[in-house]
């Protein structure tokens, strides 16, 4: 009997449709919901999408010139020739050292003479290393430009005055690269998948995370316990309407995806609105199971921020390759729903359908999905006490 009265009796979806109109009608009104759910995605779509890039374009490089020869203004020009570089002339290597201290260039090349009974020269390259990841891929660059530039000059080809690319002899092996899944090597190609999962994040979780414990702050859950309504009528009435809104949220991501950034999207669009469909229920599992056990606005914003908002940001792979974390983080990050969800979302958009990864992630998600909103269900309680 008491088990009954504290469940709320059967289940009526006339209360259920009550509970979601009620609920649709109040998300409407408040303004700073739909601030969080429509304008703030677009912010951080546009801010993830343009403001951040992990590309290296235009990088500004010191060329040492201690002489007129003619091999430096031919590495100046090979260098000036990549759409990677944006070489300055340095009339010595304390002006290098200077510009490179100040911030004003971020690799110093020169050349040397190598001290030895054959002669010969090097050309040094110093990167600098305050961001190691920039680093590397300076690195990188500068070693293929410099490359290119000795393949010319020991074909007898200048810079100066023939084409960039010289002809290889014949015997000479000839390294091909082609760079799949990101042809165009574009960090948003990679990073707006994330932000999608981010943006699923903040609908699902933060506002869903609100919505029990505003009716706690307010006294207004004293009314609704005093109804006969049930507990999976109230999670529905919850949820409904921010899956909703979390629906309109992915429906900007897509369109953004597709028509500002241009990235690729060769899985089916039906499944990755599917995966999307599952994961936000994830989202707002865990924002409603927070709601209930804290009954409180502010501590549950700082406990979906904890759990829910940050794991995203750092540990779905949506900045960082779990790939070069320790093996304890990638356990740990795997944990969270979000990061089966990336993984989907960006194996869809830039590799296709890939049936071992996307099913198996696919019921790892809604396997969390049911375990979050089962323990939300049993944690909304019908009395005061």
């Amino acid at each position: 009997m008491n088990s009954r009265r504290s469940s709320g009796g059967r289940l009526s979806p006339v209360r259920a449709r009550a509970l979601i109109r009620k609920e649709f009608r109040q998300m409407l009104r408040d303004r700073s919901t739909l601030t969080l759910g429509i304008l703030l995605p677009l912010m951080l779509l546009l801010l993830f999408g343009f403001g951040l890039s992990l590309d290296v374009k235009l990088v500004p490089v010191a060329v040492v010139r201690d002489n007129s020869s003619p091999v430096t203004r031919d590495l100046f020009t090979a260098l000036q020739r990549s759409a990677y570089f944006s070489p300055v002339l340095a009339g010595s290597w304390e002006e290098g050292r200077a510009l490179l201290s100040s911030g004003d260039v971020d690799a110093i090349v020169r050349r040397q003479i190598r001290e030895n009974p054959e002669g010969g020269e090097t050309v040094q390259v110093v990167v600098n290393g305050r961001d190691s990841n920039t680093a590397r891929i300076m690195q990188r660059y500068l070693e293929g430009a410099l490359s290119q530039w000795t393949a010319a000059r020991q074909s007898g080809t200048s810079f100066l005055h023939a084409p960039a690319a010289a002809s290889s002899g014949k015997g000479q092996a000839e390294a091909v690269t082609r760079i799949w899944y990101n042809h165009a090597s574009e960090s948003s190609y990679f990073l707006v998948p994330g932000v999608t999962a981010l943006i699923m994040t903040l609908i699902g979780s933060l506002l869903t995370a609100l919505v029990v414990a505003r009716e706690w702050e307010r006294g207004t859950y004293e009314a609704l316990a005093a109804t006969p309504v049930h507990r999976a009528e109230i999670v529905a009435g919850k949820t409904v309407p921010y899956f909703c809104l979390g629906m309109v949220g992915l429906s900007l991501c897509l369109a953004a995806a597709s028509w500002i950034f241009g990235v690729p999207m060769r899985g089916p669009l039906w499944l990755v609105v599917l995966t999307s469909l599952i994961y936000l229920l994830d989202a707002l599992g865990m924002g409603l199971l927070i709601s209930a056990l804290t009954k409180n606005q502010f501590l549950a914003s700082q406990i979906v921020l904890v759990v829910s908002f940050l794991p995203t940001m750092m540990l779905s792979g949506f900045i960082f390759d779990l790939k070069s974390a320790p093996e304890p983080v990638t356990y740990v990050a795997h944990v969270f729903p979000a990061t089966w969800y990336v993984e989907i979302l960006q194996t869809l958009f830039l590799v296709g359908s890939v049936p071992g990864i996307v099913v198996r992630n696919m019921l790892i998600m809604l396997l969390m999905a049911v375990l979050l909103l089962g323990l939300a269900g049993l944690s909304i309680r019908k009395s005061l006490e």
